[in-house]
């Protein structure tokens, strides 16, 4: 009988262990793993009148159903889908602006949070330059955009993603005449590897921003930065506040939907996927031990008592990938100095996309009030 009982135990312990290396495995694909993967097409559109467009069979609570103004591409084109005036069973009727190429006529299509083109000067008229400068992996690129006074912003993209996730907040720092640079950090397409081969969620991408704010207070008139992270840029930004010796120059910071607890996202994600505790513990020991993720180093909360620059904190109300709790907790830890900025129906970095007026107000009397 013993015999009988340790077999099942054992049978049971490799099951376990077997369903935790394989999501330590997804985990990596989707999180760890440095990539540069095209987004692939989720929905079906089809141009029903010169202002409007049905879209239909995407995925459920996906960007396509939820309010606010956002981008659509498709092989043929892209545009702009804004208000819903027609809604059914997987299906919505939206306006529509067509931006290039021919109207969709029934084409696999994407939405997402990118409605202008990737180019400053192509969406906004915008002048910028293409600038490099050195980093502790070597060159680094950003995008720079000239303005008046000695307090500079930086912004810091999310994962896997790159300068253009800012893209809207340019106009808004040209008509305030803030001068700024959009970067490019580690394992970025284009960029140099980060040595772990993994992304590390702030943990070493912090030593590229402190570079790149070594760049800016190069500039002719430079004093301070204010800096703006969306996603795991927040993370990068935190990270730097405790780590970097310039963490004195900054006089603001920006988090938009802030990875501040990887651990606490990936365990987001894990209750997503309905994995039980006794999963989730080895998947993320078994990620250590496979892929040299610290969770330590990804937290921080630890030091949270160190800050002391004014934070604007944005986040998600439905934000699937990063938990809105890790906000709430950083807002009730530091009331101090933190600004909090809860957006209701709003998935992951959607904010501005679901309340541009909101989130432009909001960031504007922020930036007035730190920038110098």
């Amino acid at each position: 009988m013993l015999i009988i009982v340790i077999a099942v135990v054992a049978f049971i312990l490799a099951a376990n262990f077997g369903v935790a290396w394989y999501y330590s495995g997804v985990l990596h694909h989707r999180a760890l793993k440095v990539r540069h993967d095209p987004f692939k097409y989720n929905i079906v559109a089809s141009e029903v009148g010169e202002d409007r467009v049905r879209l239909e069979d995407g995925p459920k609570h996906g960007r396509w159903m939820l309010a606010g103004k956002w981008g659509i591409e498709w092989d043929g084109g892209n545009g702009m889908v804004g208000e819903i005036v027609e809604e059914g069973e997987n299906y919505v009727v939206r306006r529509f602006t067509l931006a290039n190429g021919s109207p969709p006529d029934s084409e696999p299509g994407l939405v997402s949070g990118y409605i202008y083109p990737q180019d400053p000067y192509l969406a906004f008229g915008i002048e910028y330059e293409e600038v490099h400068y050195e980093a502790p992996l070597g060159m680094q690129d950003a995008w720079q955009f000239e303005g008046d006074g000695d307090t500079w912003v930086i912004f810091v993209h999310g994962h896997l993603g790159g300068p253009e996730d800012g893209l809207a907040l340019a106009p808004i720092l040209q008509d305030l005449g803030i001068p700024s640079l959009f970067i490019k950090y580690r394992n970025d397409e284009g960029q140099p590897r980060d040595p772990g081969g993994i992304h590390q969620f702030g943990a070493t991408e912090w030593e590229d921003l402190h570079a790149a704010s070594e760049y800016v207070l190069s500039q002719p008139g430079a004093q301070r930065v204010v800096l703006i992270g969306i996603s795991m840029g927040g993370g990068v930004i935190a990270k730097f506040l405790y780590e970097s010796s310039l963490a004195g120059v900054v006089s603001g910071a920006v988090l938009d939907s802030p990875v501040l607890d990887f651990k606490a996202t990936v365990d987001h994600g894990a209750r997503k996927l309905h994995l039980p505790g006794f999963v989730t513990a080895p998947m993320k020991w078994l990620a250590s031990l496979r892929y040299g993720v610290d969770w330590e180093e990804m937290d921080y909360f630890k030091d949270v008592d160190r800050l002391e620059v004014p934070i604007l904190l944005i986040h998600g109300e439905d934000d699937g990938q990063v938990p809105v709790e890790t906000s709430t907790k950083l807002a009730e830890l530091r009331p101090d100095i933190v600004r909090y900025s809860v957006y209701p129906n709003t998935p992951h970095g959607g904010s501005w996309n679901v309340d541009s007026e909101r989130y432009e107000r909001e960031l504007k009397e922020f930036l007035l009030s730190v920038v110098k």
